[in-house]
């Protein structure tokens, strides 16, 4: 799967070459403020003149990160009045410094009200955009099963820009990568139908609106697709699941009628024969024998606040539909950004000495993983003791109630063995289970 948030990185840069010409007067202001200690403090007291409460100051942008830029104007709007006093009281020193030394050419400035009134536009058009790019980078949850639909949001926010100089090449781009449904990776559209809230319904629903509300065939078509992959991924999983002797019997809710007679003294190709009957009889009277027709079949979730849908597979999942519960797993575990992944295991920078550069790669895979979880915030461990823990737990006891009282001393509450002081070479405290 194509990394969604460069995809959409090479979108907004096509409409930043264009909206870069008229935000260079504010780069400017705050590459200015930013220049010097002097400087800076000097647009510290402009903020105070003007009485304003913003806490931080302004940022400067990295040209090659768009996202930098959408937070550099959104920090610069807010001492806007600042930027306009600093350049009353201070206007020919700024002014020197945009026209720069002999044989350089000048810079764009001082911002005016219609770079400012700019400023806000590319601001407003971009957020939405820093927004997306935000959802599809999360790490701690699953975002295949809602990133389709933030692409139709970007396809709806580019069909409405009436602004053809910025929008246009972004439009090009974003036909380039996600055009038509060909060029989408299909397990965007299992993750839509893995959500109870959405199922087939919302897949509908999307390819229609796609199609300008036409019943054509490509919307039939294009949700048949779906349909079929979905239940290959089921025959796949089950035919897993019979090899490794976890699949689910076949048939489990098909009716009883005709069953009640005693199966003893049936050869095993009688066996066969009647099961498949059993399951013929069932498919004409449209009982449902597999995961996926009782899961389409059964209603739809309300999208209700504080869904979540990971929790809901495994409460309602594995007794339910366990096939397609281990379907689900796998899918919505798919990530749809490779930056969170890039940021773990970006190594540049780090010197790397002679023994770690001749580890595995297995171990060095592990060490990496192992420092991201670490480091990662909401990630909930639940250790469970083992039985060589519970044993050395055990054995301190009873080391620690054959000791004299006056031996222990203080640690108790701590709840661990005890370590070597500087006082006494062999101390042991209490230690509670």
């Amino acid at each position: 799967m194509r990394c969604v948030a460069h995809i959409l990185n090479l979108i907004v840069n096509d409409g930043l070459s264009v909206m870069k010409i008229f935000i260079g007067a504010i780069r400017n202001a705050v590459r200015y403020v930013r220049s010097s200690p002097q400087r800076l403090d000097f647009f510290k007291e402009c903020v105070e003149r003007v009485k304003l409460e913003c806490k931080g100051l302004v940022i400067l942008d990295v040209p090659t990160r768009w996202n930098s830029t959408f937070l550099m104007l959104e920090r610069a709007l807010k001492f806007q009045k600042a930027f306009d006093r600093m350049v009353e009281e201070n206007a020919c020193n700024f002014c020197a410094w945009l026209e720069g030394a002999k044989g350089e050419k000048p810079k764009e400035g001082p911002p005016a009200s219609v770079d400012w009134q700019y400023g806000e536009q590319f601001m407003d058009f971009l957020r939405p955009f820093y927004e997306i790019t935000l959802n599809v980078c999360c790490s701690n949850s699953p975002t295949v099963h809602s990133t389709f639909g933030d692409i139709l949001s970007i396809y709806g926010l580019l069909q409405e820009q009436k602004n053809p100089c910025f929008a246009s090449p972004m439009q090009d781009k974003f036909l380039k990568y996600w055009g038509s449904f060909d060029k989408l990776n299909h397990y965007l559209f299992i993750a839509i139908v893995l959500d109870p809230r959405h199922k087939l319904e919302k897949i509908f629903d999307y390819f229609e609106i796609l199609d300008d509300g036409d019943m054509n065939e490509n919307v039939e078509a294009n949700t048949k697709t779906v349909k079929d992959l979905l239940y290959d991924l089921y025959k796949v999983y089950e035919e897993e699941g019979r090899e490794s002797g976890v699949g689910e019997v076949v048939g489990s809710q098909v009716s009883s009628e005709g069953t009640s007679s005693s199966s003893k003294g049936l050869t095993e190709l009688e066996k066969r024969l009647k099961e498949k009957e059993q399951r013929r009889r069932a498919m004409k009277a449209g009982i449902v024998n597999n995961d996926v027709d009782r899961y389409l079949g059964d209603p739809i979730e309300g999208d209700g606040e504080g869904f979540d849908l990971l929790n809901w597979w495994r409460v309602n999942g594995v007794c339910k539909y366990p096939i397609l519960t281990r379907i689900a797993r796998d899918v919505l575990a798919i990530p749809v950004s490779t930056i969170a992944l890039e940021s773990s295991f970006s190594t540049s920078g780090r010197i790397i000495d002679p023994y770690r550069s001749s580890l595995s790669p297995r171990m060095v895979e592990a060490l990496i993983c192992t420092q991201n979880w670490l480091r990662s915030e909401n990630v909930y461990l639940h250790h469970m003791p083992t039985v060589e823990e519970m044993e050395l737990c055990e054995e301190a006891e009873r080391e620690m109630l054959k000791m004299p009282c006056g031996a222990a001393v203080g640690s108790s509450r701590s709840g661990m063995l005890p370590t070597k002081s500087k006082t006494s070479k062999s101390k042991t405290s209490s230690f509670r289970a």
